[in-house]
């Protein structure tokens, strides 16, 4: 009995220095993250803004829940984008700048208005992916204003589309003076109606088409006629 409880006892007291090795022995030292190239950390934080923006509207999303859900720190967003106004410029506001001036076809100088089909084709799909890819944020804006996004570039981005009218405006004006015509319309009005057209094709498409969407093709076809021969049409050729 004395021997078997020798035993018990070695065992007990091996047990524990063992447990007491084990217990005080350093883990090993976890993984370091590996280091993200910065445009994989742009794209992160771009795809997250766009999907925030989307689901809670521009006033409900924070940059703390975007760098959250991109999965970098509050203060590594802030280095590549200085506020929540800057995410949204580069996301919907110079995307949709950048297509608009395209397809008003706004440049310095009259250089003759471009009536090429192909390109307008093009541009024009290129618009309504942007607007379904944006849809639910763009819907939400246009219920609410301009007003959701007041910022301190507020008023850049309103001059920058003022400038765009400006310069289209002009530019059909031209056009219709050099065929030696009277522009039978106000162009300036006329330019924005035809980019509200096509912005409401995509935005309200349930109340335009509550049958159902007509083929992208279609759409952009019907939609490129209209404007050509709205705004540019001087006779039988201008398709």
């Amino acid at each position: 009995m004395l021997v078997w409880k020798r035993y018990v006892r070695c065992f007990a007291i091996s047990f524990r220095k063992l447990a007491v090795i084990t217990l005080t022995t350093p883990s090993a030292k976890p993984r370091r993250r590996r280091r993200r190239p910065q445009e994989e950390i742009i794209d992160r934080i771009l795809a997250a803004a766009q999907r925030q923006f989307n689901e809670l509207g521009y006033a409900a999303t924070t940059t703390k829940e975007i760098a959250k859900q991109a999965d970098v720190s509050e203060t590594l967003l802030y280095r590549h984008f200085k506020s929540k106004a800057g995410l949204f410029d580069q996301i919907v506001f110079d995307p949709f700048d950048l297509l608009a001036t395209q397809l008003l076809n706004v440049r310095d100088g009259y250089q003759g208005w471009d009536l090429d089909p192909a390109r307008g084709r093009a541009l024009l799909a290129q618009m309504i992916e942007f607007l379904e890819h944006n849809r639910k944020l763009l819907c939400d804006l246009a219920v609410k204003g301009l007003a959701e996004t007041a910022d301190e570039q507020t008023e850049r981005r309103l001059e920058g589309m003022r400038r765009h009218y400006r310069i289209a405006a002009h530019q059909i004006k031209t056009f219709h003076e050099l065929k030696g015509q009277t522009c039978p319309f106000d162009p300036d009005i006329a330019v924005r109606l035809a980019l509200g057209m096509l912005l409401a094709s995509t935005l309200f498409n349930e109340w335009l088409f509550p049958d159902g969407m007509p083929e992208r093709e279609k759409l952009v076809e019907n939609i490129r006629l209209m404007m050509v021969r709205a705004l540019a049409s001087s006779g039988p050729n201008s398709d």
